[in-house]
C-alpha cells in the first residue's frame, strides 16, 4: 500500500493524556505499554479536526470517513486513509554547554527509518552498540550534558547516511537556526537511557482552579498534568486502505503539509501545537510496505 511519513514538531508543549491515573502526576501522557516511550493515539482526529475547520471540499469524508451524527440512522462509511499513532524521535533536553540538545536512540531511530525506507541509514543504525554510560555526538563531541548527567560520546562511528536523513528530518523546525541545530545537535543514547530519559525528563505543571467569589483556590482543586516538551519531535504514517485511492495522499498533503494543527487536550491554553511536514516528498507516495 501507499504511503506518507509525517513529521510533527511541537511548537508548545504537547499533552495527549491517557486519563487520571492515581500517583504524583495526576494526568499523565499516552505511553506505549512495552517501553513507556511517549505516542499520541488521536492524530487522525486532530486532523479531521484541522479539515473540519479549515476545508470545504468533500474529501475530508473520502479521507476520514463521515461524521457519525447522533440520532441519524443512516449508515456511515469509514474513510480510506488509516493513520497510526504518532511516536517519539526526537527529545529535547536540557544541555548545560548548549541550551537543549535532542536526544533519540537505536530502537527509536530503527523503527522510523524502516517505516521511512530508509535502509541505507537503518544498516547503519542497527549494527550500533552503546554502553549505557556512552552515547554518540553526532556533532563530535567528546562528553554530551543531558541535564545533570555527564556522558562521554563516541564519534568514531561511520554515521554518513544517517546524517544526510537527519539533514532531512531538521527542515520540519519551524524557523532556519533551528533546523541548523537539529542537524548537528542530536545524541544518540542506549534504548535504556533513552527510556528513562523520556519517563523522568517530561514537563510537570502544576494546574489551579480559582473559586470566582472568593478569588482563591477551591479545596481540592490542585493537580499536576504531564506534558511533551516544546521542540519535541514525533512522526506518524498514513496510508491508503485500497489501491486506487493514491490520490488521496497527495490530497491529505495538500492540505496538511506545512500547516499548524493541534494535537492533544488543553488548546485553549496554548498547548498542543504541531507543525505538520511530509517527509520524503514524492517518495513516500511511491513506496510500498
Amino acid at each position: 500500500m501507499d504511503k506518507q511519513v509525517y513529521l510533527l514538531y511541537a511548537e508548545t508543549q504537547v499533552h495527549a493524556g491517557s486519563g487520571f491515573e492515581i500517583g504524583v502526576v495526576d494526568l499523565p501522557i499516552q505511553r506505549e505499554r512495552t517501553t513507556g516511550f511517549p505516542i499520541i493515539q488521536g492524530v487522525k482526529g486532530a486532523l479531521r479536526a484541522f479539515f473540519r475547520n479549515t476545508q470545504q471540499d468533500n474529501s475530508k469524508s473520502k479521507i476520514f470517513g463521515d461524521e457519525i451524527v447522533q440520532n441519524n440512522t443512516k449508515e456511515t462509511k469509514p474513510g480510506k486513509v488509516a493513520f497510526s499513532e504518532a511516536k517519539i524521535l526526537l527529545f529535547p533536553v536540557r544541555s548545560q554547554d548548549k541550551l537543549f540538545i535532542w536526544v533519540t536512540c537505536p530502537l527509536v531511530l530503527s523503527r522510523f527509518l524502516n517505516v521511512a525506507g530508509e535502509k541505507e541509514a537503518l544498516e547503519e543504525i542497527v549494527k550500533l552498540e552503546l554502553e549505557e554510560d556512552r552515547a554518540i555526538a553526532l556533532d563530535g563531541s567528546s562528553r554530551i550534558y543531558i541535564e545533570e548527567i555527564s556522558l562521554n560520546a563516541r564519534n568514531d562511528v561511520c554515521l554518513e547516511k544517517f546524517r544526510e536523513v537527519l539533514s532531512r528530518i531538521s527542515t520540519c523546525a519551524p524557523i532556519q537556526s533551528l533546523q541548523t541545530k537539529m542537524s548537528k545537535d542530536v545524541a544518540i543514547v542506549s534504548d535504556t537511557m533513552f527510556c528513562d530519559i523520556v519517563k523522568t525528563m517530561t514537563e510537570v505543571i502544576p494546574r489551579i482552579r480559582i473559586n470566582e467569589a472568593t478569588k482563591t483556590v477551591e479545596e481540592g482543586a490542585l493537580w499536576y498534568e504531564e506534558y511533551l516538551p516544546q521542540d519535541t519531535v514525533m512522526y506518524f504514517v498514513a496510508r491508503v486502505m485500497a489501491y486506487g485511492n493514491e490520490n488521496l495522499l497527495s490530497k491529505l498533503r495538500e492540505k496538511i503539509d506545512g500547516k499548524i494543527v493541534n494535537i492533544g487536550g488543553k488548546e485553549t491554553i496554548g498547548k498542543g501545537m504541531m507543525w505538520v511536514n511530509c517527509f520524503g516528498g514524492d517518495e513516500d507516495e511511491k513506496s510500498g510496505t
